[in-house]
């Protein structure tokens, strides 16, 4: 009887240690999103992330801002801009480190090409 016992016991262990497994998530790295020196174009850079990420709800007539290919820019500057950089809505609301926009968020890359973008006086370039 301690021989079964001890055999299913030993079953058991076996079985829980087998089942554990860890996926590591390793940090995203971010790039420069200027390597050359060229300012960040809105039209090529920062518009596809709002295409990719943000359109199937902020379109017309849908949640505000539009941020559709024809009315974005003018939807984002100067309301959604802040002095700060770092303090801007589009910048910090679908920031992948806040817990404020729970649908969609930017990656790191593209959170960082957002604010760069701001940072060189987003332009509508």
């Amino acid at each position: 009887m301690k021989k079964r016992s001890l055999f299913l016991i030993l079953v058991l262990f076996t079985i829980l240690i087998s089942g554990c497994k860890y996926n590591f998530i390793l940090p995203e790295e971010t790039v420069e999103p200027n390597p050359g020196g060229e300012p960040v174009s809105f039209s090529k850079q920062v518009q596809p992330i709002f295409d990719a990420k943000c359109i199937s709800c902020h379109k017309a007539g849908g949640t505000m801002p539009d941020l559709t290919a024809a009315n974005s820019y003018s939807q984002v500057v100067p309301k959604n801009i802040d002095a700060t950089p770092e303090n801007s809505k589009i910048y910090t609301f679908p920031s992948p480190t806040t817990t404020l926009h729970a649908w969609k968020k930017y990656s790191s890359n593209e959170a960082n090409l957002v604010l760069t973008w701001i940072k060189e006086g987003a332009k509508n370039n």
